[in-house]
């Protein structure tokens, strides 16, 4: 029996798992990017809502829209309470290979402004 070019057949059987599971890697990675910057944003603007006792919410949405003008962002201030909730909607590289084409970012965080300190719900 000749076994030449056996490992050849198995690493193409192989191929396309390791595509996709490399594809799984690259997408995780990007999302775990893009939700940190989403969230630095969101902490670095809270951050100054809150020391500058900033309470208009347009200024509010145009501040954090800056930085990405797709974030969907809602902003509810009562006496001295100021809660941010924003919205994402991404689309993944990879992600027809693996049937996965979006993913969502929410963020809620809510903070005072007598404390100046602000805490992820």
């Amino acid at each position: 029996m000749n076994n030449r070019g056996q490992s050849l057949v198995t690493f193409v059987l192989i191929l396309p798992l390791i595509t996709l599971f490399l594809a799984f890697f690259i997408d995780s990675g990007l999302s775990i990017m893009e939700k940190e910057r989403v969230k630095g944003i969101i902490e670095s603007n809270m951050k100054v809502f809150l020391k500058e006792n900033i309470r208009d919410i347009n200024k509010m949405e145009k501040a954090i829209k800056e930085n990405d003008d797709k974030l969907r962002v809602d902003i509810i201030i009562n006496e001295d309470d100021l809660e941010v909730k924003v919205y994402d909607h991404k689309k993944n590289v990879f992600g027809h290979l693996l049937k996965f084409d979006w993913y969502d970012l929410n963020f809620d965080y809510v903070g005072n402004y007598n404390s100046q300190t602000f805490i992820k719900k």
